[in-house]
């Protein structure tokens, strides 16, 4: 009897040895599932808080690395968020990190919801992957996930128009718009654009509280109101110029132009009919725009309000030297403050936003665009199309909301 419970015993034993290990792996497949799971919700929190980051900037999302990788300050956001939700143990793979943003026509549902009578949108969209190193890797004996495991999950957020804006747009009519750009006049090109944009704000006031407003100022080293006078904004010297930056400027009569200021209005068919019987010539102050778009938002009702300037950043010598004094003393600063106090009639709080779109813009030849309205606010648009999906941008990011 002795020597049977011996023999079981060994059975036993052998029977033990032989089941360890497939107990060991089923152990090691089951936690680094789990790990894997919970890597995969993690990385799905990180993904969501990214594309809100994102959004929430509104960075230009030109593809940096590869087609469909988003720009480089999108891909840094996205890397720093995900890095704090994996610290110390993640490596994100650059190759399927990506980012889009994309515009409303690009998307079915906004445009069947446009039809419908909804709100326009943006939407952000991120797609990410994360490898991770094993506890159990495993071996010849024992089964495991290998040395790695990879999850991926992607996320999305859209920027919705619910408020009210006042947009002003400082346009260049110098005569260098009169040079070709993709095969057409830059000038011809500014106006369909223009035309497209108003029509687009136009459909805004059906979807917003209140009434958009829209002004355009005309510059080239002049600015003129709709009475034919012509200004100058520049007064004397930068010291008396940043003293009266909201008054009036100086009367000028040598100079002869084709256009004259709009002042804000919801009288879309007005503005479209009058831009685009305008011409441009002569040189080019675009401080001239600046101060004079300032001064007509100043008037503007809404909460929000957009200075945004359409030119090709030719500004003449001469103006460059007198632009890189304003700029020294700081005159964007003291604008966006001014168009940032005090509330409107309805107790709303007033917050202002500048910003350059060029076109045919070489920044390292006319850096002072960009020092007034910061390199993070200038957007390069490489056709119209661009034009038109940077200003919808624009105005969706002052009154838009997340969701």
């Amino acid at each position: 009897m002795k020597a049977y419970y011996k023999r079981q015993q060994g059975h036993a034993a052998l029977l033990f040895t032989m089941i360890v290990p497939v107990l060991f792996g089923i152990f090691a497949l089951a936690t680094d599932g789990v790990r894997a799971l919970q890597s995969k919700a993690r990385l799905g929190d990180a993904a969501e808080v990214a594309i809100l980051t994102i959004a929430a900037k509104n960075a230009d999302n030109s593809d940096a690395d590869f087609s469909g990788s988003g720009s480089r300050v999108n891909r840094d956001i996205a890397t720093r968020v995900i890095s704090n939700y994996f610290y110390n143990q993640d490596s994100i793979l650059p190759q399927y990190l990506k980012i889009s943003k994309l515009a409303c026509d690009d998307i079915p549902e906004c445009r069947e919801g446009l039809k419908k009578g909804r709100n326009r949108f943006y939407e952000y969209r991120i797609e990410a992957k994360t490898k991770l190193n094993t506890w159990f890797p495993g071996n010849e004996s024992i089964v495991g996930f290998g040395d790695s495991f990879t999850v991926g999950h992607a996320a999305k957020a859209r920027k919705y128009v619910n408020q009210t804006v006042d947009v002003v747009f400082a346009s260049d009519f110098t005569g260098s718009m009169k040079g070709q750009w993709n095969g057409r006049k830059k000038i011809d090109a500014l106006k369909t654009v223009m035309e497209s944009i108003i029509v687009e704000i136009e459909k805004f006031d059906l979807l917003t509280d209140g009434k958009n407003a829209v002004g355009i100022v005309p510059f080239n080293f002049v600015t003129a109101d709709r009475y034919g006078r012509k200004f100058t904004n520049h007064i004397y010297n930068v010291d008396k110029t940043i003293s009266q930056l909201w008054q009036e400027g100086r009367p000028v009569v040598e100079s002869d132009v084709s256009f004259y200021d709009i002042p804000l209005t919801n009288n879309y068919n007005y503005v479209i009919s009058q831009f685009k019987a305008f011409t441009p010539s002569g040189k080019t102050s675009s401080y001239e725009g600046v101060i004079r778009g300032a001064q007509m938002l100043k008037k503007g009702k809404n909460p929000r309000r957009l200075l945004i300037v359409l030119s090709d950043g030719h500004d003449s010598y001469t103006y460059k030297l007198r632009h890189e004094a304003l700029n020294n003393k700081g005159y964007c600063k003291l604008i966006k403050r001014g168009l940032s106090t005090d509330k409107n009639e309805q107790g709303e709080r007033y917050s202002a936003k500048l910003a350059v779109i060029g076109f045919d813009y070489d920044i390292n030849k006319n850096k002072e665009l960009a020092r007034c309205v910061g390199i993070d606010n200038v957007y390069k648009a490489e056709n119209e199309q661009e034009i038109l999906d940077k200003i919808l941008e624009l105005i969706s990011e002052e009154i838009g909301h997340l969701k």
